[in-house]
């Protein structure tokens, strides 16, 4: 190497160390990639150190990718537990290792910032002795990959609950993915659908105190609580940690959604794209979750038009709720199903417009389907949308955007009363989790300021108390919706048959008596 060369790179590396965060810090800054599918290898690998770069150059300390948008169709092989404990910087000794490490390794090295990239890892059996293998045979595994400062390989972590993914296994072992940074914070990672799972999503937190998680994602949104970030921002929040969700974006099958997100301070910035994409967001991350200071971009509200070729499948477990129509002017509800009570207070009025959307309050509590590769837990209590008035048309929007299709609701108060949760002694960690959830017609959530989200406690139940603020917002839905882990494998539970369901309904509606003694129109 010439003495240009070695000083133009000593002066990169004393350029980007002035930009580093440190403990002392009371933030760093992190970076996501909102990353649209492409089968190009060669070009995602360019974008990729492009990304990386423009990252370093915006002050970030870390940069996160989503699950398999680097190497489609490609396997890589990632001896974290072999050569890499010699060998730990593949961009160093590219003869030893996969053109994907080298590549992603040299631009951490390069723009001195950490890297977190998802892949298909490959491990033959048949012939490493390094690695845990039950069979001598060959495993393909959906991987977090982390590479420091340096560009040495520090973590690795096995995807545990696969969506699907026939050709590939579950980690043979469930290990925790944690890696340490030198600013101060300690990570927790994992991928996609992990996220709707006792372990690694809540044991993660738990069992290590983290306050920060990383988080690449394929997510196929669901209709009315699982769109993106939808849930990545409920998850920060009822989990109280940092949150750094990258996507991929695929519209044709409904992938799109990334964010940074700070405890119960809400998203510091989020997108929901609705065309093919591809957007680096950064943003500065309090050490505090929530504890926000000074500006941050916040979400970014595409047109809601522009979505409308967003594909989003619909909760399979809504014909199995305990719904009840609601009816313009004021109505106070209750709805019970087995071990759920909600209550509900709504003063509904809706739009002077032909086509628009009805709105149910629900209750369940049972098993749902996770598009039939797994069954989980749940308990809620939420109001949704509906195209028209069967339970089927629930969460669903209109073909093409409709301005004002919405209700406009004065009044929307949710209350739900569930068994208290208890510790899981074998996981260390909460039977249950409660989330707060919303969706408007930009397929974004509300904002913090736009609501208001309480828990209190007994001796045998839990109480959240969810109230909407903002009364100009359209709703596709808004509701307490929870995770019963200790159900998860169940058959999902049947549908309800509404013309005789027995359920235990009370309606008191108020605006009556109000139009008896004040003349208020109902």
């Amino acid at each position: 190497m010439s003495r240009l060369t070695t000083l133009s790179v000593l002066l990169c590396v004393l350029h980007a160390s002035t930009q580093r965060s440190t403990p002392a810090d009371d933030h760093y800054v992190a970076a996501v990639v909102e990353y649209q599918v492409s089968n190009d290898v060669s070009a995602n690998l360019q974008n990729y150190a492009n990304l990386i770069k423009d990252a370093s150059g915006q002050n970030a300390d870390i940069i996160v990718f989503p699950e398999l948008t680097l190497s489609r169709g490609r396997s890589v092989v990632v001896p974290i537990h072999g050569i890499l404990k010699d060998y730990p910087v593949p961009a160093l000794r590219p003869d030893l290792y996969d053109e994907v490490l080298v590549t992603i390794s040299s631009a951490a090295r390069q723009n001195a910032i950490y890297v977190v990239i998802n892949i298909e890892e490959l491990v033959d059996c048949t012939h490493d002795n390094s690695e845990y293998c039950p069979e001598p045979e060959r495993y393909l595994f959906n991987t977090n990959v982390v590479f420091d400062r340096t560009g040495a390989v520090i973590d690795r972590y096995r995807k545990i609950n696969l969506f699907g993914e026939y050709t590939r296994m579950p980690a043979l072992q469930p290990d925790l993915g944690v890696f340490s940074t030198d600013f101060g914070v300690k990570f927790g990672h994992f991928v996609c659908f992990d996220l709707m799972f006792q372990v690694p999503a809540v044991q993660l937190v738990d069992k290590y105190n983290l306050t920060d998680i990383i988080f690449p994602t394929m997510w196929f949104s669901e209709m009315p609580y699982l769109t993106a970030v939808q849930i990545q921002e409920a998850y920060a929040y009822s989990m109280n940690v940092n949150f750094l969700g990258a996507g991929a974006n695929n519209v044709r099958v409904g992938s799109a959604g990334s964010g940074i997100y700070s405890g119960k301070a809400g998203a510091l910035v989020s997108t929901m794209p609705g065309v093919p994409t591809t957007r680096l967001l950064v943003a500065k991350v309090p050490k505090v979750p929530g504890k926000v200071s000074g500006t941050y971009p916040g979400p970014i509200y595409d047109d809601p038009s522009t979505q409308d070729d967003l594909v989003l499948i619909s909760d399979p477990s809504l014909p199995s709720h305990i719904t009840r129509t609601l009816t313009p002017g004021f109505q106070e509800i209750t709805l019970t199903d087995k071990d759920v009570t909600c209550h509900f207070k709504v003063r509904l009025n809706k739009r002077n417009t032909d086509t628009y959307y009805r709105y149910r309050a629900a209750a369940f509590s049972g098993v749902r389907s996770f598009s039939g590769v797994a069954t989980g837990g749940s308990r809620l209590c939420s109001v949704v949308a509906c195209t028209n008035d069967t339970i089927q048309s629930c969460g669903h929007r209109f073909p093409k955007y409709v301005e004002n299709a919405t209700s406009v609701f004065e009044e929307l108060e949710i209350i739900a009363e569930v068994p208290k949760p208890i510790i899981d002694e074998a996981v260390e960690t909460t039977d249950s989790a409660y989330f707060p959830v919303s969706l408007d017609t930009a397929i974004m959530p509300l904002e913090i300021s736009e609501y208001t989200f309480e828990e209190k406690h007994t001796s045998t139940i839990n109480i959240y108390e969810y109230k909407l603020k903002n009364f100009d917002t359209g709703l596709y839905a808004f509701g307490i919706w929870g995770r019963v882990y200790e159900t998860d494998g169940e058959d999902a539970t049947p549908a309800v048959d509404e013309t005789n369901n027995g359920i235990v309904v009370r309606i008191r509606i108020v605006l009556l008596l109000l139009s008896l003694f004040v003349g208020f129109n109902i």
